[in-house]
């Protein structure tokens, strides 16, 4: 038997489109959604009896109108329409500027008019040219009211990206943007545990960090769709035109570079443990491996190496034939890679000697400080009493750099593996 769905939709001057439900674009993504609440955002109100659909949705009047367009680079000046707001704020002017950086690559970028907001910085990603054979007109169409964009290949004029499902919202602190998708083969948004690789289309949420909550999320419904939520920044989206997963991964790669090569011997057997208490133990442990000829590629030596879980040190009783243990590896065919905590202590050595590599970062100014730019922040972590490296500052990363290079001059190792306990 089919399931019959009762939908009641409520007009109160707001121009409600007559769409499917799964083209519904949720207009009330915070908790409590009501009628009342609903249409004082100006949005549709339309209750069903399951729970996934969006009972709130937007309406038709709301977003943007373009202004003026500038070619051939689709500059674009856009208006906010007039209609209630989400969570206040509203940004009344925006731009867009949209180029075709290569054959394949589409970039569009929608941001506010007057006032600079953060982005994240791009020092990797060294944007091409805008030189392309084909015009951006072939693949890029602007609907002036509301606002949206419509994205197709240029060679059979197939939709790939269609942001004229819904309406754009940029607020001070909430940025939405939603697109119609031309199948549920959804893949990607990483960072989080996925049971599968091909994504659940029925209203799943996705927050954009592992631990983010709302609003920062994508949200996946099987008009197929996506929307895009988050509480500050810009909208900045690359679209690559590859025809197939892996010339979508080389367009990717000749954008942001390639990654480096991993040395083969990095992807075999590696052993890892903390507190030996001694390299003798260490020791112990490598020849009762080799001796049942288990394959074992790599050793590590945790913060126990060390004197005191001091940084840039090692404790010259327990392990004082450090300097040699990767030459005894080596000759086996095996590597050696020690441990580096971040968090730098602030105590003496033994002795009450001095510990260089803290009195020389204070020298560089390269902790993270407190609010008033000067007293360096202090924390407790393995060592006692810390500072932190601040390593966007330049003065911290000659000093990482300089202790570094002097650490491996002393203790011979062929990788390093950096821990945050933070």
């Amino acid at each position: 038997r089919s399931k019959v769905k009762k939908v009641f939709i409520y007009y109160t001057g707001s121009l409600c489109p007559n769409i499917a439900l799964a083209e519904r674009v949720d207009c009330f993504p915070d908790a409590g959604a009501s009628k009342q609440k609903c249409e004082q955002r100006g949005c549709c109100w339309g209750p069903l009896d399951e729970r996934n659909v969006p009972w709130c949705f937007f309406s038709t009047n709301h977003g943007y109108t373009v202004e003026s367009v500038k070619q051939p680079n689709h500059f674009a000046q856009l208006k906010r329409m007039a209609s209630p707001s989400l969570f206040g704020a509203d940004i009344q002017e925006l731009s867009l500027h949209a180029e075709m950086q290569s054959n394949n690559r589409l970039r569009f970028k929608i941001y506010d008019a007057h006032r600079q907001r953060f982005e994240v910085p791009h020092e990797h990603v060294s944007s091409l040219n805008s030189d392309p054979s084909s015009p951006i007109s072939n693949t890029l169409e602007i609907t002036k009211k509301p606002f949206g964009l419509t994205v197709r290949r240029k060679e059979n004029k197939k939709v790939l990206f269609d942001t004229t499902v819904a309406p754009l919202v940029f607020a001070d602190q909430y940025l939405q943007l939603s697109a119609k998708l031309p199948s549920h083969n959804i893949y990607g948004l990483g960072e989080h545990v996925h049971q599968r690789y091909r994504h659940d289309m029925n209203w799943k949420t996705w927050p954009i960090f592992t631990r983010d909550a709302f609003p920062n999320g994508v949200t996946l419904q099987p008009a197929p769709a996506v929307t895009y939520r988050t509480i500050g920044g810009v909208f900045d989206f690359y679209i690559l035109f590859g025809d197939t997963p892996e010339q979508v991964v080389q367009e990717f790669l000749e954008l942001i570079g390639r990654p480096v090569i991993p040395p083969y011997w990095s992807l075999g057997f590696q052993l890892s443990r903390w507190d030996y208490g001694s390299l003798s133990e260490v020791k112990k442990t490598v020849e009762r491996n080799r001796a049942v000829g288990l394959p074992y590629d790599i050793q590590y030596t945790d913060i126990d190496y060390m004197e005191d879980k001091k940084d840039f040190t090692y404790d010259k009783v327990k392990f004082s034939e450090l300097p040699q243990f990767a030459d005894y590896l080596h000759e086996k065919g095996q590597r050696y890679i020690l441990i580096l905590d971040p968090a730098v202590a602030t105590s003496k050595r033994v002795g009450n000697a001095p510990y260089d590599s803290y009195d020389r970062g204070n020298q560089k100014n390269a902790w993270v400080t407190e609010s008033d730019g000067k007293t360096p922040l202090l924390g407790e972590v393995w060592p006692g009493e810390t500072v932190f490296p601040d390593y966007t500052s330049q003065g911290c990363i000659d000093w990482w750099v300089d202790e570094y290079e002097r650490f491996s001059r002393e203790i011979k190792h062929d990788a390093l593996w950096i821990v945050s306990q933070f």
